[in-house]
């Protein structure tokens, strides 16, 4: 590999650095505190996760579903906002797609050097216009993180952070089987059906039976 095109690959990865700081400011605009809001990064971290994992469960259920796919969309759905930074979804709303066109232009600059960035446009594309289940998977994901972010926030809204959820799911996730899926997410989460692994605390004979 030549220089130039180690460089192009060190300034997307510099570059991604600055969403470890970068805030979420949905939650900002919700009156969450700065230290009661992640960053970019860590939401990207499990939104990706999280998409994978449930796209190969889809794809287990008969789902016609690409995980690969879908993991690949999840990496870069956010990726624009290391640029422009993050701006909540009503905000989005307000400026009528305009912002969502800067960010295009943002991920596409970002990216310029990069061999394959065609192949990177298409992703981000596909996740903003969330036509394909893979694109709409990383939605779920995407609503469910943000969802739990809140959740898990002492000081937060609840009733606020349901109708923003759910406002999210009505316009984005089209596809029924998904959107009921997300909503059953929901519910197992709210009523403590299923809570954070806590290790010994848990069931030994259950722990035995899952090794």
């Amino acid at each position: 590999m030549n220089d130039k095109r180690l460089a192009g690959l060190l300034e997307v990865f510099l570059t991604v650095q600055v969403s470890k700081e970068l805030p979420r400011q949905g939650f900002l605009y919700s009156g969450f505190k700065r230290n009661e809001a992640d960053s970019v990064a860590a939401h990207s971290f499990s939104v990706t996760l999280f998409s994978y994992l449930l796209a190969k469960e889809l794809e287990k259920e008969g789902w016609n579903i690409d995980p690969e796919k879908t993991l690949k969309i999840a990496l870069f759905h956010d990726l624009g906002e290391t640029i422009t930074g993050d701006i909540g979804t009503y905000a989005k709303d307000l400026a009528r797609g305009t912002f969502e066109e800067v960010e295009k232009n943002a991920f596409g600059l970002l990216v310029r050097n990069m061999g394959n960035k065609k192949e990177l446009k298409d992703y981000f594309d596909e996740y903003t216009k969330l036509k394909s289940v893979e694109s709409q998977v990383v939605k779920f994901s995407d609503a469910l993180d943000a969802f739990i972010q809140g959740f898990n926030t002492p000081s937060a809204d609840k009733e606020d952070l349901h109708n923003t959820v759910r406002y999210i799911v009505k316009r984005k996730i089209k596809d029924k089987k998904l959107s009921a899926l997300f909503y059953t997410s929901l519910s197992l989460i709210t009523e403590k059906k299923v809570t954070v692994f806590k290790g010994h605390i848990g069931n030994r004979r259950e722990r035995q039976q899952t090794l």
